[in-house]
């Protein structure tokens, strides 16, 4: 657990902050993203973040309680603008599955390859505190809600349940999410040499789910980071040619 010594005198609030306290609060919370990134939130101290920030160590609890409480903000701000699907939709056409699909992706592979501090203090904290871990998975279920709201009406057919509707949007959306803790958060060694930038790794994950979610190939266009990814199909089994029952009756007359 980040160590941090709680403070008797209790934070002044935003509003009681003159200009040059907001800006030095905004000071102390760039300053622990930056220090996120390079120690994490378990090795993470008062003086790491107030030494980054280039202010005296006394002053952190003028703005925060703590360590936790500062992160938790962070991690906030990161959910509100993750959820923000109106902001994040904005000029994809209605019925525009491509579209939604990668307007998603594209900030989750923004966070995870340039906060990628910030998304594993997400974790650290979530076994901390039951509290964020049941905000954190409250955040990620109503996301994924709004996908499974849609299927019923995608796939009549089907007749899929509301659960599960829900357990498809979950294993779904893995699949960002495995590949992209793999490669920002674990650094995973065997993929070091991989050759993707941000824009086509976006690319390659909206394909990726528009072809789970719809067992189909996205429009090649829509994705150009993707070409060789929508190649990828299987080969038609190729086995001996089958002789006809006609053919084995006119060799054996022969």
């Amino acid at each position: 657990m980040p160590r941090s010594h709680r403070h008797k005198r209790a934070p002044v609030q935003g509003a009681q902050l003159g200009s040059r306290g907001l800006a030095t609060r905004e000071r102390l919370k760039a300053a622990a993203r930056r220090v996120l990134d390079r120690k994490g939130y378990s090795q993470m101290t008062v003086a790491d973040v107030t030494g980054e920030a280039g202010v005296a160590a006394g002053l952190f609890h003028r703005y925060f309680p703590d360590l936790r409480t500062l992160t938790q903000e962070l991690l906030g701000e990161v959910m509100t603008e993750l959820g923000d699907t109106d902001r994040i939709e904005r000029g994809v056409t209605r019925g525009d599955w491509v579209g939604r699909i990668h307007s998603h992706i594209v900030p989750s592979v923004a966070n995870h390859a340039l906060r990628p501090g910030l998304v594993r203090a997400m974790n650290q904290l979530a076994e901390e505190s039951p509290e964020f871990r049941a905000r954190l998975r409250g955040f990620y279920q109503v996301q994924l809600e709004l996908l499974s709201a849609q299927m019923p009406r995608l796939f009549p057919d089907a007749r899929l349940t509301a659960a599960e509707s829900l357990l498809l949007a979950y294993a779904i959306g893995g699949i960002s999410e495995v590949a992209l803790r793999e490669l920002y958060i674990l650094r995973n060694p065997a993929l070091k040499n991989l050759d993707l930038k941000p824009d086509e790794l976006a690319d390659w994950l909206a394909a990726l789910f528009y072809r789970a979610l719809f067992a189909a190939n996205p429009p090649p266009d829509r994705l150009p980071g993707a070409a060789r990814l929508l190649s990828i199909k299987r080969r038609e089994a190729t086995g001996p040619k089958k002789t006809s029952v006609s053919s084995k009756k006119r060799a054996a007359s022969a």
